[in-house]
């Protein structure tokens, strides 16, 4: 049951990104706006969840909650911006080395230790992030650069996330970073909000709604499987962003794409543990794989 859901998060993640590549492609609307719309869909969703449950809007500890939202919707609208710039292949693919960073911010922020063999797969995302950005001169694509960006803001977002779920249930987590996540896209959408585009409402509101169904498949599908086999099903993102992006958008697929994919997707299979699980060893890396993305 696992298995499917986290799949299927990594499907619907990246049908996500495909509707917000054709409201930037047929219409004037930054990605943004799907941004907004993911935010405020979770928002109403999750209101109605906690109606209807009659469960308690009281959070134990507030600060480590807010900062998770604040530093997960920037990985967000950083992402939905990243699309107007670059693929969605490339703008995915650098998103999900998000591993970078929780690993490095890990010993300042959550006092954790950093295993030797971590930096031969950091030093291969970077190295695989280099080559898919293809920087010439000093001068890198936007939307490259943006979404590299929100895989900082992701992964300083994942390290809250730890710290708020220690005191916090996970749905008042999930509510609160949809209601203040609203709240912090109004700014960056609000041209868009103002001046919109009606002919792609129902674009907006799938690629929305996807992203936010994503985030919640994700959650539970966690609950059935171990981390290391929870990641490397959320890797398949990756490979499933290119295809998308290739056979439905013709976007480009070279060897340097295709070496991108290897490096960054084999090393975010090492790094959740799974080449050590297969001998035998307990690795648990649940903090790396806890994100939407």
């Amino acid at each position: 049951m696992g298995h499917i859901l986290i799949v299927l998060s990594a499907l619907f993640f990246s049908l996500s990104s495909y509707f917000g590549k054709i409201v930037t492609n047929t219409t004037d609307m930054s990605g943004v706006i799907t941004s907004f719309s993911r935010f405020l869909i979770g928002t109403i969703m999750m209101f109605l969840y906690i109606l209807i449950s009659k469960k308690s809007f009281k959070a134990n500890d507030f600060k480590p909650i807010a900062r998770r939202a604040i530093f997960n919707s920037f990985a967000i609208i950083l992402l939905s911006s990243a699309l107007n710039f670059t693929t969605m292949t490339n703008a995915n693919m650098l998103n999900m080395t998000y591993p970078v960073f929780v690993i490095l911010l890990a010993p300042f922020i959550l006092k954790e230790k950093i295993k030797k063999s971590t930096y031969f797969y950091l030093i291969a995302i970077m190295l695989g992030s280099y080559i898919i950005a293809d920087p010439q001169f000093g001068i890198i694509n936007k939307g490259d650069l943006m979404g590299f960006g929100s895989s900082i803001m992701a992964g300083v977002s994942v390290l809250s996330l730890k710290e708020a779920s220690n005191k916090n249930k996970g749905y008042l987590i999930v509510f609160y970073v949809m209601l203040i996540g609203t709240a912090i896209n109004i700014p960056f959408s609000l041209e868009y909000i103002m001046n919109f585009d009606y002919s792609a409402l129902f674009i907006v509101v799938i690629s929305g709604g996807l992203g936010f169904l994503a985030q919640v498949l994700l959650t539970e599908g966690y609950k059935f499987v171990d981390s290391s086999t929870g990641a490397l099903l959320s890797s398949s993102r990756i490979v499933m962003s290119a295809i998308i992006g290739i056979i439905l958008l013709g976007e480009p697929l070279d060897l340097r794409i295709i070496i991108g994919i290897m490096l960054i997707g084999g090393s975010l299979v090492g790094l959740s543990g799974y080449f050590e699980k297969k001998k035998g060893l307990d690795i648990s890396n649940k903090d790396i794989n806890d994100w939407g993305k």
